[in-house]
């Protein structure tokens, strides 16, 4: 484990989420960079978000206590995670910092005091759902997807004018997005930024929009792509294709496409992450004398031996026969539960070879009561 991320924010393992909430509220207003004089200021804040993003988000903080990462890499642009590119909001953790900031002339938290922090606010993110079969996750699948995205356009290169000539630099800002106000406090003067109300934070005044994008500098078009899907995934789990989300106009660059997976039930087994579970039937003589049984499984057939005397309700494992493990070059188990079905009717001659088994019984009076009940 790279980095341990409750010795970071001071707390237990087993600490409940309010009190990580209060260990990371009270590091935040520490080290913040624009309160804090500390300096490593900058680093620790920079390390509190990131413990406290993966300590708060149930999904992460089960793969980093399992496996001592949040967020394991692997097949090509592929990563495990369901977190929104542009840092960790404490917001969304229902986390409120503006008590700590306002009292410093700082107003709200996450408003910003520069204007790549602002653009960082802005999610070019796409997010879909994809359902997949079994047969997917055991294989791993290629498929085409239909997505729909803000792609630059093509016609202004992103600017939103019609022209070279129509994009003026804001005069207000002069290019720089934010304008910068000084405020006094038992601190002194602080310097403070928000963004500029003239070009509303870009940077640039359009005085000719383009005509296909409208000034947006983005035309919403559906477009076809193809993904890769790695056998092993679990139902839930979100996979990053880089660069297929949206497209940003003040960075210039594209978002991510998240692709959160759904598994379809199968007819034939339950699935507890990489373990299968599956119902096998046989009768009372299979589960008295032993059998030897076939069934499918995906591409090939299993065979199963049934010991003699298997009693209803037996579980019985098949190792290494269930799904790949994800990011593992392993499998897990199959589980076969034994259901020993009774008939339900009896032909002359089934009931004359079961009366001739219970005289072999060490309790002869089973035979007694039979012969008295049939006749």
């Amino acid at each position: 484990m790279s980095k341990d991320y409750y010795k970071i924010l001071g707390v237990e393992k087993g600490s409940s989420k309010e009190d990580i909430k209060k260990a990371y509220k009270k590091l935040a207003k520490k080290y913040h960079p624009d309160i804090s004089k500390e300096s490593n200021a900058e680093t620790k804040f920079k390390e509190i978000n990131e413990a406290a993003e993966v300590l708060l988000d149930d999904e992460k903080k089960q793969r980093y206590d399992t496996y001592g990462s949040a967020d394991p890499q692997g097949f090509g642009g592929f990563g495990r995670g369901n977190s929104r590119s542009g840092g960790f909001n404490p917001s969304d953790f229902g986390i409120n910092l503006d008590d700590i900031f306002e009292q410093f002339g700082f107003g709200s938290f996450g408003g910003g005091n520069s204007r790549n922090s602002n653009q960082s606010q802005k999610d070019t993110s796409e997010y879909i759902e994809l359902e997949i079969s079994l047969d997917d996750v055991y294989f791993g699948v290629k498929k085409e997807i239909k997505i729909k995205r803000n792609k630059k356009c093509k016609t202004c290169d992103g600017s939103g004018a019609k022209t070279k000539a129509d994009l003026k630099t804001c005069s207000t800002c002069n290019g720089s997005g934010v304008v910068t106000e000084i405020q006094r406090s038992i601190l002194g003067a602080i310097r403070t930024q928000r963004p500029c109300p003239n070009c509303n934070g870009t940077g640039n005044i359009i005085s000719n929009p383009c005509e296909d994008c409208f000034g947006k500098g983005v035309i919403n078009e559906k477009e076809t792509i193809e993904i890769s899907i790695p056998k092993g995934i679990e139902n839930g789990m979100t996979l990053k294709v880089s660069e297929k989300g949206s497209y940003n106009t003040e960075n210039k660059s594209y978002g991510d496409l998240y692709i959160k997976i759904f598994v379809k039930k199968h007819k034939d087994f339950e699935v507890d992450e990489s373990d299968l579970y599956y119902n096998l039937n046989i009768n009372f003589v299979q589960a008295t004398l032993g059998d030897e049984i076939e069934f499918n499984h995906f591409n090939k057939t299993l065979s199963l031996t049934i010991p003699a005397g298997t009693q209803p309700g037996a579980i019985l494992r098949l190792k290494n026969k269930g799904l790949p493990h994800f990011n593992y070059n392993s499998y897990g188990n199959l589980y076969v539960k034994v259901n020993v079905k009774i008939p339900k009717t009896t032909t002359n001659k089934q009931k004359e070879i079961l009366m001739e088994y219970t005289k072999t019984l060490k309790d002869k009076s089973i035979f007694d009561r039979l012969k008295t009940f049939f006749k």
